[in-house]
């Protein structure tokens, strides 16, 4: 997969043994698929929490071997919109 096709998920605030902490700039689907830049795919949505103005996402990686940086940008795969917190797309404006 390349980059085109990918939405913003968030930027990496935290760094754990296999796992991160995003600080989320959509709200994503529990379980939902995480790419890096370059479309390859790092982990899955595994909690998401905080405020909606404010909010975090917990992202399971893959693998143990899997190296991200603090401040990387992660992403999903492209949406129409940001997705709301009821899960359904926002329309474009």
């Amino acid at each position: 997969m390349t980059q085109e096709g990918l939405v913003p998920l968030g930027e990496v605030f935290r760094i754990f043994r296999g796992s991160v902490l995003l600080k989320g700039s959509v709200v994503p689907r529990l379980g939902e698929t995480v790419y890096t830049t370059d479309g390859e795919v790092i982990g899955y949505v595994s909690d998401i929490f905080g405020k909606i103005s404010g909010f975090y996402i917990l992202v399971r990686l893959t693998s143990e071997k899997i190296e991200v940086e603090i401040g990387e940008k992660l992403y999903l795969q492209g949406k129409t919109g940001p997705v709301s917190p009821s899960g359904k797309a926002k329309p474009q404006l």
